[in-house]
């Protein structure tokens, strides 16, 4: 049995079809064209392809959605991208620049960063998970990722080996209180797996709280810091 991260899931706007549409086609477009992918499916958008076998979801927010604030607002999780050289993102609103790295917001809120490294274009490198405490939240990924190997190991960032790699860092905000709106989620995982029941046996023996295990195709559960993720 291994999990492995299929879908990284953004919330987005909408709780009707026409909604839903206006309020996910336009940041699913954005990521697409900002990651060289494509739109692969429009009933619930992913898109897909580029350089990785990760995809990107939109729409699974709640139905009164909240755009992230950052950096206020509960623990976030967001993407760090690998860029060329003063490259700028059209349609992406700068929030803030660290010179090695600089942090943007999509269309709908969700922030990113970009890294200045050699690449073509943008390229997902690493998903960045905000956290009390960063080693203790990387041993419960760790375990249940199966990624021992840590390329970083500091008691304010922690970084997991792999592609993309996963990174934990230190944050004192309000963890996510899923599916409570004023408490959203904003970003969460989707973890696929062959064998789903010893997935969910696993989960739960290595530290994660069941959210919803009714659902016929996925089930909800929080990691230890309170992030929501699905198998």
């Amino acid at each position: 049995m291994s999990l492995t991260i299929r879908n990284v899931v953004f919330a987005c706007p909408g709780d009707t079809p026409e909604s839903y549409d206006r309020g996910a086609r336009p940041v699913a477009t954005f990521y697409a064209d900002l990651l060289g992918m494509e739109i692969i499916r429009e009933d619930w958008f992913v898109i897909g392809g580029g350089a990785s076998d990760l995809q990107l979801a939109f729409g699974d927010g709640p139905i009164d959605y909240q755009p992230p604030g950052w950096p206020d607002g509960a623990q976030q999780m967001h993407l760090d991208l690998a860029v060329p050289s003063s490259f700028a993102p059209p349609g992406a609103q700068l929030l803030r620049d660290n010179g090695e790295w600089r942090v943007y917001a999509d269309p709908i809120g969700h922030p990113f960063c970009l890294y200045s490294e050699p690449a073509d274009r943008a390229e997902i490198r690493r998903i960045v998970i905000d956290c009390p405490d960063p080693q203790a939240l990387a041993a419960f990924y760790s375990s249940l990722l199966d990624r021992p190997e840590r390329s970083l190991d500091t008691p304010s960032r922690v970084v997991l080996a792999g592609t993309p790699e996963l990174a934990f860092q230190q944050s004192t905000s309000p963890a996510p209180r899923w599916p409570d709106p004023a408490y959203p989620q904003q970003v969460h995982l989707d973890l696929f797996t062959s064998d789903v029941p010893a997935a969910r046996a696993h989960a739960l023996s290595v530290g994660a709280e069941a959210l919803q295990t009714s659902g016929p195709d996925h089930h909800v559960y929080a990691d230890p810091a309170g992030h929501p993720f699905c198998i």
